[in-house]
């Protein structure tokens, strides 16, 4: 977790011993040299010489004390996300960071170390919720009612205040479509808010059990406004996260406005994290990125021109114009869709080459009608191969762009929302991590069927997706595991079978399509 609370007795650290040619020190070296990274993790320069099968001694330190927390445990070189139990008993609990101190050892003494901080927060001083990250799973935690903590997936979409305000009945309306989280976009007059209707708006979203994702957009560069708006809500019953910049690198604000807001955001409230969405594919990442706790990613590739912008009469291209979908790529061999696990992809590349721990992705699937530069609306079909698209790459939350919208859209996200906040599905997205299929199929176009798996046990949860799928295609799942049934389909035709072996086959597919399917692995791989 990305911080603990007084009261809890246990926590974990996670380590990375991942090879690197960026950072780090070199791995057949001698030199203990601090790594340049405030996070718990090691990176390691290799040379062709390097055993990949030796194992390092672990060993975490308490700073300020000297005294080991883990000591003598093991990671293999080259292995990343590996979990160690703590006990908290030791610490107190302070608005102050821990100081924590890695070491790794290799065979030959060789030391390798790295530091980051521990945060081990006193309980508020008066009730409210709290949220936190789990820093392994990316998954974003929740507690509101009693001691323990939920898991919380965000399905939801940015809502029109003016469309609140023209019937007293459309929250609940909205609410009862499925979405579990209000986000209200401001105004750009002031604070952006009638912050009355806005406490009504909250008062009743909290009776509806919707949380709240409080948007700050047009203020989070003023430090007074930002004061009225965190001090006046972070007691809520149902403050869910705090969101600031809205597409900073597109409207090229200040690279260090994000980073301010963050520390500022947190010193009034160390409770709850801080999102931003940034737009473009790579225009100051690591700077603007270092102002939030969760990024968000909105790519918007259907309907646009990629290469030429209709709305600004100017060619399109890595250094110039504006054509909706930065840096975008769309042709017969590179389907629109594709578009959205690139982008997603690439950012995680990004946060590993840059030597920071990986921070939560959330993604902002295209939902909206036709304006601007995008000559059409999106089916629904397209709109769940987009949110399923960024959850096999590793999104963690979905907030689509924006609400009201066409009516088959709401209609489509309306029923996709009892899968994404089904029993089903929350057993395996939060508890596990998103791996691979290995794709056999008929197709011409790379990337024609995307398919990721979440393990717990001995089931698994897939997800596939079709960009430009036609004819029978084939999975076989990661890891070695072998499928012995299909036990529940959670959404899409009833297409894919178990094959002989422990694959998966579909009868048939149909260009877009969506399929989860919850399936039963064989005993022997478990």
């Amino acid at each position: 977790m990305n911080f603990y609370l007084d009261g809890e007795r246990g926590g974990s650290f996670i380590v990375d011993a991942k090879a690197s040619y960026i950072h780090g020190q070199p791995y057949n070296g001698h030199q203990a040299v601090q790594a340049e990274s405030d996070e718990l993790r090691v990176r390691s320069n290799v040379t062709s010489s390097h055993r990949n099968d030796e194992v390092l001694q672990v060993k975490i330190i308490h700073s300020d004390t000297g005294v080991a927390i883990i000591d003598r445990a093991g990671i293999a070189f080259n292995e990343t996300g590996r979990e160690y139990s703590i006990t908290l008993t030791s610490f107190k609990p302070s608005q102050a960071p821990s100081p924590i101190k890695l070491e790794l050892t290799k065979r030959d003494g060789t030391i390798f170390t790295a530091t980051t901080d521990l945060y081990f927060l006193p309980n508020p001083a008066i009730p409210q919720t709290v949220s936190r990250i789990d820093s392994l799973r990316g998954s974003l935690q929740l507690r509101s009612n009693g001691p323990s903590f939920e898991t919380v997936f965000p399905y939801s979409f940015y809502l029109s205040g003016a469309w609140l305000a023209s019937d007293a009945t459309n929250l609940r309306k909205f609410k009862d479509l499925g979405y579990n989280v209000l986000h209200v976009v401001p105004g750009g007059d002031g604070i952006g808010y009638d912050l009355n209707q806005l406490d009504a708006w909250y008062d009743e979203a909290e009776k509806l059990g919707l949380w709240i994702m409080h948007d700050m957009r047009w203020t989070y560069q003023n430090r007074d406004y930002v004061r009225i708006q965190v001090e006046r809500y972070k007691r809520r019953k149902n403050m869910l996260l705090w969101y600031t910049a809205d597409e900073p690198d597109g409207h090229e604000d200040s690279p260090d406005a994000p980073s301010k807001a963050y520390s500022f955001i947190k010193s009034l409230d160390p409770y709850h994290p801080i999102s931003l969405c940034l737009n473009c594919q790579n225009y100051h990442f690591q700077e603007y990125s270092a102002g939030a706790d969760i990024i968000m990613a909105d790519i918007y590739p259907i309907g646009t021109n990629t290469e030429y912008s209709t709305k600004y009469n100017t060619p399109c291209n890595t250094t110039y114009g504006d054509c909706g979908c930065d840096n975008c790529r769309t042709s017969p061999t590179s389907p629109a869709l594709l578009n959205i696990p690139s982008r997603l992809d690439l950012w995680s590349r990004f946060q590993s080459q840059l030597g920071l721990a990986p921070k939560p992705i959330w993604s902002v699937p295209q939902a909206f009608p036709a304006q601007d530069f995008w000559t059409r609306t999106p089916t629904p079909e397209e709109v769940f191969a987009m949110t399923l698209l960024s959850i096999n790459h590793g999104a963690t939350g979905i907030v689509m762009w924006n609400f009201p919208t066409a009516d088959e859209i709401v209609e489509g996200t309306s029923k996709f929302s009892a899968v994404i906040m089904g029993r089903e599905f929350g057993h395996f997205v939060p508890r596990a991590r998103p791996e691979a299929c290995r794709v056999i199929g008929e197709g011409k176009v790379e990337g024609s069927v995307d398919a990721s798996a979440w393990r717990v046990g001995g089931e698994m949860l897939v997800s596939v997706v079709g960009v430009e799928a036609r004819g029978v295609w084939g999975l076989i799942l990661p890891g070695g595991a072998r499928a012995k049934e299909v036990r529940t389909r959670l959404w899409g035709r009833d297409e894919w079978k178990v094959r002989l072996g422990g694959s998966l086959a579909s009868g048939g597919m149909e260009g877009v399509e969506s399929f989860a399917l919850v399936v039963e692995i064989e005993d022997e791989d478990w």
